[in-house]
């Protein structure tokens, strides 16, 4: 498998083909449609396709983000079939992009297996994700990562022992930073809402005063977490004694994953 796969490789899996059927049955009000008001008081006065609010959510209506996205999992868990093919098709963008970097760090998948793993890690999150909570892309999107990435780990190398002991370094090298946060979890030296807290504030740009606001906790508290978080990242992935959570009650630490990664 090519290490350098982009997300233009996959255009002729399950990804893309599904997003080819969604614009080609939702370019109308026809079929779905979800009210203009949601996207504010431009689009108030009338209905939109779904083709439609795609391309809104790509630019001049993104604040519109969970609004829309809490509709489309409400509709597809309650209705199924087209509304699921409906959340696939608006959220191909995102779907090619981690089936692309799971691609581009492991091999041993062949892209279109991936890219059917990425499909069904999506909607199995879709089904459960916390429609009252903000950032429901953001979240969905982590969770169909390391669904994703727990699956290519097993193609590609032995289980991480659950009685890992910090004082090992990974398996192979973590250049990029998502497979470094996806290491850490597999080997349980993270948990999974901390990866989330660092994924979505030091990759996805997220404020911690968002992210908290995700993961139901305060900013100071989403600050605290991330610090003990990223002192326990940085010893694994430097190969340093990974210290006991009871010993970084007071720990600070001003490292980003974009740079602890390259001492993978």
């Amino acid at each position: 498998m090519s290490l350098t796969a982009t997300h233009k490789s996959f255009e002729a899996t399950s990804i893309a083909i599904a997003e080819e059927s969604f614009l080609a049955r939702f370019s109308d009000t026809f079929v779905l449609s979800i009210p203009g008001e949601m996207f504010g008081t431009a689009w108030a006065d009338r209905d939109l396709s779904l083709a439609e609010a795609k391309q809104l959510l790509m630019g001049p209506a993104a604040e519109a983000c969970d609004r829309v996205w809490a509709k489309l999992a409400h509709n597809a868990r309650r209705y199924g079939g087209d509304w699921s093919l409906a959340a696939v098709g608006m959220a191909a963008p995102m779907l090619k992009r981690i089936a692309a970097g799971a691609c581009a760090k492991f091999e041993g998948m062949r892209q279109d297996d991936l890219a059917a793993e990425v499909v069904a890690a999506f909607l199995s999150h879709l089904a459960v994700v916390d429609l009252e909570r903000t950032g429901i892309l953001v979240r969905l999107r982590w969770a169909t990562w390391r669904a994703t990435v727990k699956v290519a780990l097993a193609n590609t190398e032995a289980p991480v022992p659950n009685s890992f002991i910090g004082s090992m370094p990974p398996a192979m090298p973590c250049a990029h930073p998502d497979v470094a946060l996806a290491r850490a979890e597999h080997a349980e030296v993270i948990t999974r809402a901390e990866a989330d807290l660092i994924g979505m504030t030091r990759l996805d740009e997220v404020s911690l005063a968002e992210a908290a606001e995700c993961l139901g906790i305060t900013a100071n508290a989403a600050k605290i977490r991330r610090q003990k978080a990223e002192a326990r990242l940085v010893a694994f992935l430097t190969g340093q004694p990974i210290p006991a959570r009871k010993d970084l009650k007071h720990a600070r630490t001003r490292s980003t994953v974009g740079a602890v990664s390259l001492a993978a």
